[in-house]
């Protein structure tokens, strides 16, 4: 089982479904929410949390108050009452999107922005630096690089190593019928990548990605289906 939903922000929240979202969180993450100085990223944070409480809803009928959530020994955060499942959230820009799986997965979305590719070269290895370059234009090069760097993100998310792992070390190869991966890590991952609109690159781990169900929805779609 793996079930991707990718929610567009494409709007606010009035203060009442504000309040009631953000009570349905642990004090924890309404204390995070509470540090972020910028409104656009507590909306987000805000819309990640409700958004896997859904889904987690959906698929093992816990309501949120009853929802308990611990952390392995990399770090990593699962539902106590249902250790089985696995689940990565992320978002950027006016996308959230989280993953939902019986298997290990990782998941990332990001808003494409002009940079300084040189500047953060160090993260890529030899061939993968070669393969950005390669791109005759500075749009092609672009997308090359958040192709490259969502997919390493995702990855090191799926194996929860955080970026512990440099991330120089190991390469990725694209290729327009597959992406593969050159690694002395173990690992059975399969991986996904694909644009969202002209803006946004998202990538997907998993060693179940054929059974992937990927679900869009906006923020004022997703509003309607809450389930508690």
């Amino acid at each position: 089982m793996l079930h991707t939903v990718i929610l567009k922000l494409n709007n606010s929240l009035n203060s009442d479904i504000w309040s009631k979202w953000f009570h349905l969180l642990e004090l924890e993450k309404q204390n995070k929410i509470k540090t972020l100085r910028f409104a656009d990223d507590r909306l987000r944070c805000l819309t990640a949390g409700i958004l896997l409480r859904s889904m987690l809803f959906n698929h093992c009928q816990v309501l949120p108050s009853e929802l308990v959530f611990s952390t392995n020994k990399k770090g990593k955060p699962f539902l106590v009452s249902h250790p089985e499942l696995f689940f990565n959230l992320s978002h950027s820009g006016d996308y959230v999107c989280c993953s939902l799986s019986s298997s290990p997965v990782g998941v990332d979305i990001e808003k494409m922005e002009t940079l300084d590719i040189e500047s953060i070269a160090s993260y890529f290895s030899i061939h993968e630096k070669k393969y950005i370059c390669s791109k005759d234009t500075e749009q092609e090069r672009l997308d090359a690089f958040y192709s490259l760097w969502t997919l390493k993100e995702a990855f090191s998310k799926y194996i929860g190593s955080g970026l512990s792992i440099p991330l120089d070390t190991y390469s990725f190869f694209l290729n327009k019928k597959k992406i593969s991966l050159s690694t002395q890590i173990k690992n059975n991952a399969h991986f996904h990548s694909s644009s969202i609109g002209d803006q946004y690159k998202l990538a997907l781990c998993s060693p179940i990605l054929s059974e992937n169900i990927e679900k869009h929805l906006t923020l004022t779609e997703f509003i309607k289906t809450i389930p508690f």
